[in-house]
């Protein structure tokens, strides 16, 4: 190897935020490349998550990577860190899968690298490396022994690392080890550890190091850092660091030879099941067409519209994507589980013709290049809903079907403000309660933030911390995060990947704290590896449907096909009057207020509907022309035939992502690859430098293509600004629409059921207080919880010929599902005659016993009060077991009411916390909710949603309940401002402004008392 360092360093033993570093490995290869080095080596502590990045950003900034990471190496001699660098791909494979067996072992034995060590490079580590820490214990024959083994091993593999951090001796320690490695006859390399990109970042490498040691600031630890000494280094600060050249010249050496590509250059087919002699895109084929000849026999326009779908897959190699689709989507529905394509995925005939979708795209006129075209660079998403309840059942089937083949890809929870307050208040020492109040006190302003911006929420960190000096410290620590800074990794809520082989060859293997397999790379940097990503996502609603109609198959015998419900008219009534609670994503204030004006009538208003409410629609002023056209208040202006045949159906409106796609295809000229740019770049632009080049192609494309005027081309691009890529795609929205469809159907025809349900799995925004008083509205009584008759779940019983809803054990808060199954499966031997009967079969603990006579279980066999004294009574061995309670008042309903939310969430009593305050309320002059008349008002209600979107230009939004009525209440930002802490924190207000079509616009609040009559 060379003797000259040469002008730009190898640096080999660099952390990212992935290990135990605090910068991503984007700024660590920015700052290389600002210094002037060539080479820079990510070697994160059990780790290679952040390989993917560092290799896509060396492209831009002309750093070389090299990828490898630390582990503990167990030896005869004692477990050390060593840190393996990967020399090939193969080498990778190799790395991740040893990574693997440390993540589930704690450690790699040191025969299992021995034995298993091809295209690796190891070094012998620093401070904590085994050559430091046995000359220190002055174990020199077990150092020889070691270097002995693994050189017999690694050949000229093996290097000896030389560090220096700026501590007492360090400059001796190098020395040291230098004559060590001459003596022996060892390679030797500089190697000096890098955490951080910049040496300001020191304070918040110290306080994440707390944080993962589980320490605080005060407390001393050997792997806190003492210095500023694990920032990226000059050159010249390297060298009087480590002056030994040669050092530095096999460090570049060393990079030179190490150095790979590790990403791929094409996708790798999933492992799915093919009958003999067929490839994949032979199978699919096959499948598709026979489809067709079954559903749409002698028709050439869906015949033509499959071929080009198959001839776009076959270019892009994705045969293998639909197929483990379809596979997946079999399997659920052959097990009752519910599974529907959402997402782009709808507009695809060849998606429909497998079944993974009941959107016919033809008929619906949908779009195919939205989902994929020639000219695509990413992945495309087939986005299979899954009822949430059961999609671990068709995980576990992929798992036992395909192996090491299958895992769930990794989501990477970065820090938003709260979290970062909370992690590094726990750092500085600041007790949880007043944690907790720092992170209450951010609201609905702040909570979206990133922690580097969390001066702006300054004047609220002082209103909790005051001018007390950890407040600045605090600031100054958030301030240095990055944005996007990565604390740990979690399972994606549905990306599943499968690969040709074990994965371990990829990207390390973990099992997550609920033990979910989970490969650790998320699904961008998966699809960069070539790895193929099937998102199975859990959907609430989903899980409501199917046990509505389980619901219905026990109490009526009926088996309900959701994907072909009848179409009926009055379904859609309810909407018109805003009946909307429970209806999937039509249940918000704005949308209840949208069903009132839109008056839907079909699926496709539906879905213009759940279209319509989003940011872009809503930006543009798109929603007033469209609800005007779409009621025929006004007719719209003549347009170009291109565009009439692009936003007719959506009365000249720009609703949908497919819409701007054929109007940047059709109508400035655009191939699609080029208009799916221009539609991302439109959605990322920030401000008026991004949008003026997107404007001059747009507006230069409408002129010399369809001839438009300058004033016909801006209207366009107006429209097209406001939109902003925001929009929904009308595919999704109309697989969207069906849900919400059978959502109405089922509550028209199966309220009871339906309402069961929607307590049960909690799909939507409203509490379970709020669903309460929308059975209370259908007539439908809420039957209270009974020790003798509760089951696991809400669940439909008839009392006198009449459907109710009987609360399950579970709705007791402390009863967990585990122990209400004890309860049921003890219930089977014969009902429970008393309290004292069902301390001694089950044997409870008493906080359990306690929490069940607090929501009233027992209340069919004595008093509540009674029973919560019972139920405090000590029980077993020697001492009694029942004991008569001495004379208890009877709960009054006031007390039954409140004791019953606080117990259980809800209460089975016909009444509503506004109920008992009618006598104040009248006093005030509030006006009942469903009694309000346009124009100046003051009204009531409980606060059971607050909503701050960022999109709403400062305003705010509460929804007051009172009884099954409830109000939207629109705050303006200096009223918002005004009354912030009652508008936070309020649980009942009495609110003054202007009452307009279904809101009121607030002016004026009051706190009021739930528990007590007195003046607010």
């Amino acid at each position: 190897m060379g003797l000259e360092p040469g002008p730009g360093l190898a640096l080999l033993s660099a952390e990212s935020y992935f290990g135990r570093g605090v910068s991503s490995p984007e700024r660590l290869l920015e700052r290389a490349a600002a210094l002037g080095h060539t080479h820079l080596a990510l070697t994160d502590w059990q780790s290679l998550t952040g390989g993917v990045r560092l290799f896509r950003k060396a492209r831009e900034v002309g750093v070389v990577p090299l990828l490898g990471a630390g582990l503990p190496l167990k030896t005869p001699e004692g477990t050390f860190p060593v840190r393996l660098l990967a020399a090939s791909r193969e080498g990778y494979a190799l790395l991740s899968a040893h990574l693997t067996r440390v993540l589930a072992e704690g450690a790699l034995p040191l025969e299992a690298l021995l034995a298993e060590n091809r295209d690796l490079v190891l070094l012998t580590g620093g401070r904590e490396g085994f050559p430091s820490r046995l000359l220190a214990e002055r174990r020199l024959s077990a150092l020889d022994r070691l270097l002995k083994a693994l050189k017999e091993a690694f050949r000229d593999r093996l290097f000896l690392s030389l560090y220096h951090d700026l501590l007492p001796g360090d400059a001796r320690r190098a020395r040291i080890l230098r004559a060590l490695a001459q003596d022996r006859g060892l390679p030797y390399v500089a190697a000096l550890e890098v955490r951080m990109a910049e040496k300001d970042l020191y304070p918040l490498l110290d306080a994440l190091t707390c944080l993962r040691l589980g320490i605080g600031v005060e407390a001393p630890h050997p792997e806190r850092p003492r210095n500023e000494a694990w920032a990226l280094p000059t050159r010249e600060e390297a060298l009087k660091r480590l002056p030994f050249p040669e050092a530095w010249a096999n460090a570049r050496a060393l990079a030179e030879a190490a150095a790979f590509p590790l990403l791929p250059e094409r996708l790798l087919d999933p492992p799915v099941p093919l009958p003999p002699g067929e490839s994949p895109m032979d199978h699919l084929r096959r499948l598709a067409w026979a489809a067709l000849e079954a559903r749409y026999p002698g028709r050439p326009d869906y015949a033509r519209r499959l071929e080009e779908e198959l001839r776009t897959v076959e270019a892009l190699g994705l045969p293998g994507f639909f197929l483990l689709a379809r596979e997946v989507a079999r399997f659920a529905r052959s097990r009752g589980i519910l599974a529907v394509a959402r997402g782009s995925a709808v507009g695809s005939l060849l998606a429909h013709l497998l079944d993974l979708t009941p959107v016919d795209p033809v008929r619906e006129g949908l779009l195919f290049e939205r989902f994929l075209h020639g000219g695509m660079k990413a992945l495309p998403d087939i986005d299979l809903d899954l009822g949430s309840r059961r999609r671990r059942e068709v995980i576990r089937h992929l798992e036992e079907t395909f192996g090491a083949r299958e895992a769930m890809a990794a989501a990477y929870v970065t820090y938003r403000l709260p979290l970062a307050l909370q992690d590094l208040g726990r750092v500085l020492g600041l007790p949880a309660p007043l944690r907790r109040r720092l992170t209450r006190h951010l609201g609905r302003d702040f909570r979206h933030l990133s922690p580097h911006r969390a001066g702006e929420a300054e004047p609220l960190l002082r209103e909790v911390l005051g001018e007390s000096p950890v407040k600045d410290l605090l600031l100054a620590l958030l301030a240095r995060m990055e944005k996007g800074q990565v604390r740990h990794l979690t399972p994606h809520v549905g990306g599943v990947v499968l690969a040709p082989g074990p994965l371990h060859r990829y990207a390390p293997l973990a099992r997550s704290s609920g033990g979910i397999q989970m490969i650790t790379l998320d699904k961008d940097d998966l699809e960069a590896l070539g790895l193929v990503k099937l998102d199975l996502l859990g959907l609430r609603m989903l899980s409501a449907l199917e046990r509505a109609r389980e619901e219905v198959f026990r109490t009526e015998g009926v088996y309900l096909d959701l994907d072909r419900l009848p179409q009926e008219a009055a379904i859609y009534r309810p909407l018109w009057r805003g009946e909307t609670l429970g209806v999937f994503q039509l249940e918000s204030p704005a949308q209840t207020a949208m069903s009132r004006r839109l008056r839907p009538k079909s699926l496709q208003d539906l879905a213009h509907q759940i279209a319509l409410v989003r940011p872009g629609p809503i930006q543009s002023g798109t929603v007033r022309p469209y609800l005007e056209r779409r009621l025929g208040r006004k007719r719209p202006g003549p347009l170009h035939p291109v565009l009439e045949a692009i936003l007719g159906k959506t009365h000249g409106a720009l609703l949908f992502q497919e819409q701007l796609l054929r109007l940047l295809h059709h109508g400035v000229g655009l191939d699609w690859a080029e208009a799916e740019a221009f539609r991302k770049a439109l959605s990322k632009a920030r401000d008026l430098e991004d949008l003026l080049p997107l404007r001059q192609r747009l507006l230069l494309g409408l002129k010399a293509r369809l001839g438009l005027s300058e004033e016909e081309a801006e209207a366009v691009w107006r429209m097209v600004e406001g939109f902003r890529g925001y929009g929904f795609t009308e595919s999704h929205a109309l697989a969207f629409a069906r849900h919400a469809y059978a959502s109405l159907w089922l509550k028209a025809h199966y309220p009871a059921e339906f309402l069961a349900a929607l307590l049960s799995e909690a799909p939507g925004m409203w509490p379970p207080a709020t669903l309460r008083q929308e059975a209370r509205r259908l007539g439908i009584p809420i039957l209270p919880l009974s020790i003798n008759r509760s089951g696991l779940h809400y669940r439909v019983e008839r009392v006198r010929g009449a459907k109710g809803i009987r609360l399950p054990l579970t709705a007791a808060k402390g009863v967990s599902e585990e122990a209400a199954r004890a309860i049921l499966r003890e219930r089977l031997l014969g009902p429970f005659r008393s309290l004292a009967e069902f301390r001694s079969r089950l044997d409870p603990p008493q906080d359990l016993l306690l929490a069940l006579a607090r929501a009233g279980a027992f209340d069919e066999l004595l008093p509540r009060r009674e029973a919560l004294y019972q139920a405090g009574l000590p029980g077993g061995g020697l001492l009694p077991l029942e004991e008569k309670a001495p004379p208890l008042p009877p709960l009054g309903l006031g007390e039954r009411l409140f004791l019953d939310l606080e117990a259980q969430g809800l209460s089975a009593l016909p009444l509503h916390p506004m109920d008992l305050l009618r006598g104040l309320l009248e006093e005030l002059g509030a006006t009942p909710i469903p009694l309000l008349e346009a124009g100046p008002a003051r009204t009531a209600g409980l606060v059971v949603a607050r909503q701050k979107p960022p999109t709403a230009k400062g305003y705010a939004f509460l929804v007051l309940e009172d009884g099954p009525h409830r109000l939207q209440a629109v705050i303006p930002p200096e009223v918002w401002e005004r009354y912030y802490a009652l508008f936070r924190d309020g649980e009942a207000l009495l609110l003054e402004g202007v009452y307009q079509g279904g809101s009121l616009r607030v002016e004026r609040a009051w706190p009021l008392p739930l528990r007590g009559l007195q003046e607010p």
